[in-house]
């Protein structure tokens, strides 16, 4: 069993079981120890009996002996007797000294006297008691060979001791029966065996006589027979001679102690079954207290520890604990620790899904709730809409008022995003300048709504500290599920679409896959893209511009086609943004340059001279060294610079407006021409257009092509034509489809008309045929312009 794996209350009540377990084991001990101790007990009790008996049964012959000596010398006729040598005189005084010896002493009875001379010969018996035999044994004979050592000091005391004859005891006593030696000695023998061993013994109990050698010499009728020894107690006494120093019986007691064993036995059963209660009853007092003191408040610390492990909603609630101290400052230590790791979470908390600057979500919290706005979509089919936001030129700001006022600004911005959006939105500070914002149960229309929304409400000043700061803003927007169903798939487009918005300088911009680096097609097309432009697979076409005076070509646009290998010829709405973001636009530029301006040369030997207009991209605009390229290839082909028109895009030009001033002007000075493409999609100001060296604007045909059924297109037209009139510029409207368009346009007074209504993009050769066959051909009289103006 592994203790660690118990409860506490299962260790509780293992350890009490196991202090119970010892504390039964010692009573059981304890128990057989008492018996063994009161059985002890009862032997040295019973031996005392024995040695206390055995000695008055000593202090009795001596007064015996003390009686017999009084009788002996106090008869003055058995010392004549003796003296004279009358044997017949002396057995009668004998026997008279032996009835009067047992009337004064009814316990103790005379066996035999015998009276011995001063040399210690018999030489008299008394007629009464036990044959002559018995004082003549080897052991009563030592008496008298003691007497004859000790004759010199015969006014000793009496000479008594125990001697044995025919499996019989006797006490001997010897003594001189006057003052006188020659009177000789009185020696009797008192048999003393019904004393030791018989019926009537002095111990009232079975006794057994022994040898020292361990020969039995008696043994009572009830002395316990053999295998029956623990029911009996034995004690045994050691019976000697008091003259001569030497053992000669033991004496053996024996006692019945079945009664005894069992009353032990009841006693120890009653001693050891309240022992056992008391330990019982102990044990359940003890686990009681423990239970109100300490288990049951560790249980209920563990309950709450386990609800605070699987939940952090339980961070900070208090348990109350009731028990001794010790548990009582554990529930307090336990009460004051999940209060402080309730603030130490929410810091925590706040730490790693609060920016700290605007407060606002972080990236990972936001991740979360874009997760979680994912799962509910599923549940409910309900499209939402990702937002990421950058803020335009913000590096500006910071490196020219410092990271301070940067900081402040993001502040204002945060807030003001904020203020904007709905409750159940999102708005999240990612990283740098960059912001998200998740918008639930919106569309595609509501996306548009919202992102235009949230740019017009950047387009206020922000005033942080002394500075009035205008900004813009580029918003990508993904949906879902259009756009993904993965959380960092729906990210990862909405970046996409947002760069893709800030090189187009259109504000917000929903994803596009073409647009994306991480589509599989288009990576095949890069790939494609780079074999096509090392092997110059591309293609111009040229789309003419006809002057709405004279109705005559005055120039073509340059248009490039990708001529793919295994596709049909693919237009540049397909590869030119692909190009522009992986920077291969750089290498192509050069190409188309030198195919525009060797045709400009062909047309001109062909005895067309019109101008020819070739598109640049932000990432020309960015080239320090594009004028010199161009001045090069100009000189090279000896073409006259006013024979070649650039064009770019207001988005072009505001990505880095100080740039691109440089590199037009420039250009211009060389005596290139310069066109705005697209003009009115861009948000370019009228006083930067002012200073850009600009020689014409061009109409987006999304204005032009609606001017028949949109009176604002119409309106949006017509205020170009005269904004850029006033300021000495040319106009050319691009996406003419029909006669009633180019009609409006030359009512309108607008310069120069190109679409398909008069020519479709052509290649080389088509245009130079074209040229010749055309109505709106250089040297034929165009009856289109009787019709205008009839």
């Amino acid at each position: 069993m592994q203790l660690n794996r118990l409860s506490m209350r299962s260790s509780l009540v293992f350890a009490l079981a196991v202090v119970g377990g010892l504390s039964a084991i010692f009573v059981f001990g304890s128990g057989d120890a008492y018996r063994n101790l009161a059985i002890e007990q009862q032997r040295a009790t019973l031996a005392e009996q024995v040695r206390v008996r055995v000695g008055d049964l000593r202090r009795e012959f001596e007064l015996d002996s003390q009686r017999f000596t009084a009788l002996a010398t106090s008869n003055p006729g058995l010392v004549s007797a003796m003296e004279g040598g009358k044997s017949t005189a002396l057995v009668h005084r004998l026997d008279g000294l032996f009835d009067r010896f047992d009337l004064i002493t009814p316990s103790a009875r005379l066996d035999k006297i015998q009276a011995l001379d001063a040399n210690m010969n018999s030489f008299a018996f008394s007629t009464r008691g036990a044959s002559d035999a018995a004082l003549d044994q080897s052991s009563c004979q030592s008496q008298l060979a003691l007497s004859t050592k000790r004759k010199a000091t015969v006014n000793t005391k009496l000479v008594t001791g125990v001697c044995v004859a025919d499996k019989k005891i006797y006490r001997v006593m010897m003594l001189p029966v006057s003052d006188r030696a020659q009177s000789g000695y009185l020696m009797a023998a008192v048999d003393i065996t019904p004393s030791l061993s018989g019926p009537e013994n002095i111990f009232g109990m079975p006794v057994q006589l022994t040898f020292a050698d361990g020969s039995v010499l008696q043994r009572s009728a009830n002395w316990p027979s053999a295998g029956n020894e623990e029911n009996n107690l034995v004690a045994e006494q050691v019976f000697g001679a008091i003259a001569v120093p030497r053992t000669i019986l033991s004496i053996a007691v024996s006692r019945d102690i079945r009664s005894f064993r069992e009353h032990l036995v009841q006693t120890e059963r009653s001693t050891m079954g309240a022992a056992l209660a008391t330990i019982l009853l102990v044990m359940l007092l003890m686990l009681w207290v423990l239970q109100k003191t300490s288990i049951k408040p560790m249980q209920t610390l563990m309950a709450q520890m386990l609800k605070v492990r699987s939940d952090k909603n339980h961070y900070g609630e208090h348990v109350v604990v009731a028990g001794n101290t010790e548990v009582a400052e554990l529930g307090a230590g336990f009460n004051v620790m999940t209060t402080r790791l309730k603030e130490l979470y929410e810091s925590l908390e706040s730490l790693a899904f609060t920016d700290p600057l605007t407060k606002l979500p972080n990236r990972t919290l936001f991740h979360e709730r874009l997760v979680q706005a994912i799962d509910d979509a599923k549940r409910d089919y309900r499209p939402f809409a990702l937002m990421l936001m950058d803020i335009d030129r913000f590096k500006d700001i910071n490196d020219t008022l410092g990271h301070q006022v940067g900081d402040m600004l993001l502040q204002q911005v945060a807030a003001r995003l904020r203020s904007k959006l709905r409750d159940i939105d999102t708005v999240a500070r990612m990283g740098g300048d960059e912001f998200a914002i998740l918008l639930p149960a919106v569309n595609d229309k509501h996306a548009t709504m919202a992102a235009r929304m949230l740019l017009q409400a950047l387009r206020t000043p922000f005033v942080v500290g002394e500075q009035n700061l205008d900004i813009g803003a580029s918003i990508g927007v993904a949906l879902y599920p259009d756009h993904g169903v993965d959380a960092n798939i729906l990210i990862q487009r909405a970046d996409v679409a947002m760069y893709a918005a800030k090189h187009a300088n259109t504000g917000h911009a929903f994803y596009d896959g073409k647009l994306d680096q991480h589509n599989p097609t288009r990576l095949t097309l890069l790939g494609e893209l780079r074999h096509a432009v090392e092997q110059e697979q591309f293609v111009l076409y040229f789309q003419p511009k006809v002057n709405l005076k004279t109705y005559q070509v005055t120039g073509v646009e340059a248009l490039v086609r990708w001529n793919h290998p295994r596709e049909d010829l693919m237009l540049p709405d397909t590869f030119i943004p692909l190009l522009e973001q992986t920077g291969m636009i750089r290498s192509l530029t050069p190409w188309v340059m030198n195919e525009s301006l060797r045709q400009g040369q062909v047309l001109q030997d062909q005895g067309a001279p019109i101008t020819i207009s070739m598109n640049l991209s932000v990432r020309d605009l960015q080239d320090p060294y594009l004028a010199d390229a161009f001045a090069e290839q100009l000189a090279a082909l000896q073409i006259s610079p006013r024979w070649l028109e650039l064009e770019i895009t207001e988005s072009a030009v505001m990505t880095e407006p100080e740039r691109a001033l440089e590199v037009l002007t420039r250009l211009s000075t060389m005596g290139l021409r310069i066109a705005i493409d697209d003009f009115g999609t861009g948000y370019s100001s009228l006083s930067y257009l002012k200073k850009l060296p600009v020689n014409t604007i061009k109409i987006d045909k999304s204005f032009v092509i609606g001017m028949g059924r949109d009176e604002n297109d119409a309106a949006i037209v017509r205020t170009s034509i005269d904004l850029a009139h006033n300021l000495k510029l040319e106009v050319v409207a691009e996406g003419v489809e029909n006669e009633e368009t180019l009609k409006r346009l030359a009512e309108l007074g607008c310069d120069t008309a190109q679409g398909h209504y008069i020519s479709r993009p052509l290649t080389a050769d088509d245009l130079a045929l074209w040229l010749k066959q055309s109505s709106w051909g250089i040297t034929k009289r165009n009856p289109k312009l009787v019709r205008l103006h009839q």
